[in-house]
């Protein structure tokens, strides 16, 4: 057994072994018509022989499909994401693939384009995008055949590519309907940052409260899918300038992380407002904060995202397919309170 010490094989050991030049591995592993299947069978024996193939790159290079799928994940700092990667992951590692993650650049949305052209390098057979991301376009050209999903973002693309998402603006307004039935009616949303789902939960929020009559009521804080985000919301919503009567009794958060943000102003505060999340992520279900949010159905995304991503990879399908998912809600002791 070869030591755990041992270098890593090179091409010029792959030639030695082979009994071939440099040159002629390298066209082997460009997958050049100018090789023979003798020469070319034999090469690949000794790259696999010398575990060379388990260099990603000049596996990539030795055939058409690197049998690697790129998952890019649009925000770092959110579970939610990760859930829907990990869901995808297992079904696209069950069908035999190697599965590669990465992330967009959290602070300013952008796309790391060094990862992108990472991913060009490996010729990754398809990529999955879990999240909101500002441009499709940069993902299409990292994948030359094409096969580009987009898991749990926005509308934005439906018609262009294929998405799979939960239902936004139903998500937001079964929270809406929900607190309304608990008795709310200054209900105030902390969100409609973050590019298309911030906007459709927006609408989600604006017509239950319309809905129901409460158009005088509709007040929407700036926040994003932070938690830092959604504690600054809700100290502006909480303002000391407003009077008990003045203050919304409800908080209806983006996501999960921006209603942990608003949990701890409104402690700060000594204020008991009822607050709902959405994402349903873990940490949320802990007695001790008892979140009442939306679970978008994770799972059901990343599994359908991953089985559409394969079928594009095999040319299965026709046109561009939205695969809606529909959320339910979940009812903890959160929303609760403030009356």
């Amino acid at each position: 057994m070869a030591s755990s010490s041992a270098r890593r094989p090179t091409i010029m050991d792959v030639a030695e072994r082979a009994g071939v030049s440099k040159s002629l591995v390298s066209l082997v592993l460009r997958d050049s018509p100018r090789v023979s299947d003798e020469r070319r069978q034999r090469v690949l024996k000794v790259v696999e022989e010398m575990g060379y193939e388990l260099n990603l790159a000049a596996r990539s290079l030795a055939t058409r499909d690197s049998g690697t799928i790129g998952v890019l994940v649009s925000d770092m700092h959110n579970p939610w994401a990760f859930d829907v990667a990990d869901a995808a992951r297992t079904v696209l590692e069950g069908a035999g693939h190697t599965v590669l993650f990465s992330a967009v650049t959290a602070a300013d949305r952008g796309v790391d384009q060094s990862i992108l052209q990472a991913f060009r390098d490996l010729r990754v057979a398809g990529l999955l995008v879990v999240g909101t991301v500002p441009d499709k376009a940069p993902f299409n050209r990292a994948v030359s055949g094409g096969a580009v999903v987009f898991a749990g973002g926005g509308p934005d693309y439906i018609d262009t590519a294929d998405v799979v998402r939960s239902d936004d603006t139903q998500g937001m307004a079964m929270v809406v309907e929900h607190l309304i039935a608990q008795g709310h009616e200054n209900i105030v949303h902390l969100g409609g940052l973050g590019g298309s789902v911030g906007r459709a939960r927006v609408d989600g929020y604006s017509a239950a409260m319309e809905e129901h009559g409460l158009s005088r009521h509709i007040t929407v804080v700036d926040a994003d899918f932070f938690q830092e985000s959604g504690y600054v919301a809700a100290q502006r919503a909480l303002g000391s300038t407003r009077s008990k009567h003045e203050r919304p009794t409800a908080l209806a958060c983006i996501n999960d992380l921006a209603a942990f943000g608003a949990m701890t102003a409104a402690d700060e505060r000594g204020v008991e407002v009822a607050i709902t999340g959405y994402d349903n992520i873990a940490l949320g279900a802990m007695p001790r904060l008892g979140l009442t949010t939306v679970d978008p159905d994770s799972s059901t995304i990343g599994v359908t995202g991953a089985k559409t991503l394969l079928e594009r990879i095999h040319g299965e399908g026709n046109g561009f397919a939205h695969h809606p998912v529909t959320p339910h809600l979940v009812v903890r002791t959160s929303s609760l309170l403030g009356l």
